[in-house]
């Protein structure tokens, strides 16, 4: 069995420092790398982290602010994660799906439909967690349906592992509540 494991978002910018930082996604740390690190011993397993590295011109900036910009240290994998992680994968959309549709083009690593299983953790749960898990979900559906793909990979979301950030009008508990439950009803498969 080949599995990925798809870590979003555990940079700097988001877990230690910046416009977005959260401590819900810096309490990830050291679950996740621990993770990692049990994963990595394994040769049935790929570990990916796709990480937010924005220009200025990026449509994400028009609704959130400047974060993670492409070139700083807040762009970068946290430092607790990164040795564990094969491939490192940057991003400037929420979720990171159409980046790897790009790179498998070139590298068939990150050919989504070559695994059995895809496990994601990090942030956000209603952003880029909720669309990575959506978007591949759904490729990979019509992908098999119309016989490109000859079997299925199981999306696996790591509930205990993924988190969002926490302010007025974005409530996390709320919104961890939910988006796992409407990836569920997605066909994702939500481990606890």
């Amino acid at each position: 069995m080949t599995n990925l494991l798809v870590i979003m978002d555990m940079n700097n910018g988001f877990a230690k420092k910046g416009a977005l930082y959260s401590p819900r996604t810096e309490a990830l740390i050291q679950p996740i790398a621990e993770f990692c690190r049990e994963k990595s011993e394994s040769k049935d397993w790929t570990l990916l982290a796709l990480s937010d590295a924005h220009d200025p011109a990026d449509i994400e900036l028009q609704v959130f602010p400047p974060h993670c910009m492409a070139g700083t240290t807040e762009s970068e994998v946290v430092a607790e994660i990164k040795p564990y992680c094969n491939m490192i994968l940057p991003k400037c959309t929420t979720g990171g799906f159409f980046e790897i549709q790009a790179a498998a083009k070139t590298d068939s690593r990150y050919e989504l439909s070559a695994y059995d299983e895809i496990h994601v953790v990090g942030c956000c749960t209603d952003l880029c967690i909720f669309n990575f898990s959506l978007i591949t979900q759904k490729n990979l559906e019509f992908l098999f349906h119309n016989q490109a793909i000859s079997k299925m990979p199981r999306i696996i979301v790591h509930r205990s592992l993924i988190d969002t950030y926490d302010t007025d009008g974005h409530s996390a508990e709320t919104l961890n509540d939910f988006f796992p439950v409407h990836m569920a009803l997605n066909g994702i498969e939500i481990a606890s």
